[in-house]
């Protein structure tokens, strides 16, 4: 760690910008309960928690359309809006049985809370239970506010998702950085002229090592150490 590394950090940043699933929790397990609850009323086989992290990440109805793919199932957008209607009201009966915080995003979040750092979550998963599980699980606060799929008219890898959510919690946007798991974390972050750290661990088909990001870690004790080695740059 750089000496300085808490000045770097606030010199540099005043705003971090994180993904939820996959980044700050893991919440494949509840996701995917509820997932094979709608496959089970439409007569089909659960899907796995692996095909869960797999099948997540670009929201629900993408979630629930891939689902429904992997039993040879094509939906038109009518249907499509229905199974999804039917996931949500299934998982946010129950979004945090199974669901938690990967080691060391509390302690970090409060690290970078105490620097003075604003802090929200950019999801593709709906707002309301984003918030649910950030705020059972005690990260919200410090982390102020979330932005969900229904949030804005705009989602990633749409930057303006981000822009919008740094505007809102009264960032700048010139400091700001993106803290993700994915290509699309990393495409919307640059488009929105944003460095982007990924974590390693993540929901992705693609390591996140190939994914363009300006740094990659193994764990999330080490997120200061990577946003001190930016701010150095």
């Amino acid at each position: 760690m750089h000496p300085n590394a808490d000045n770097l950090i606030a010199s540099r940043f005043d705003t971090v910008i994180y993904d939820l699933d996959g980044t700050l929790i893991d919440s494949a397990r509840d996701m995917c309960v509820a997932v094979s609850r709608v496959l089970a009323d439409h007569g089909l086989s659960p899907i796995s928690d692996e095909e869960a992290r797999l099948f997540m990440g670009e929201g629900s109805k993408v979630t629930m359309r891939r689902a429904f793919a992997k039993h040879g199932r094509e939906l038109d957008d009518a249907a499509l809006g229905t199974v999804t209607r039917e996931f949500v009201r299934y998982y946010e009966k129950d979004p945090l049985t199974h669901t938690t915080a990967f080691d060391g995003v509390a302690e970090v979040v409060g690290r970078l809370d105490r620097l003075g750092l604003k802090q929200g979550v950019c999801t593709n998963k709906f707002e309301n239970p984003a918030r649910m599980i950030l705020t059972g699980l005690k990260l919200m606060p410090p982390i102020a506010d979330v932005a969900g799929a229904d949030t804005f008219k705009v989602r990633k890898p749409d930057p303006d998702h981000i822009l919008l959510l740094i505007d809102r919690i009264g960032g700048r946007r010139e400091r700001a950085v993106m803290i993700g798991d994915s290509i699309h974390d990393v495409e919307s972050a640059h488009g929105a002229g944003l460095p982007a750290v990924l974590v390693s661990w993540g929901y992705t088909a693609r390591p996140a090592s190939e994914l363009g990001a300006e740094a990659v870690i193994d764990r999330f004790a080490a997120l200061p150490e990577a946003l001190s080695r930016i701010a150095a740059r």
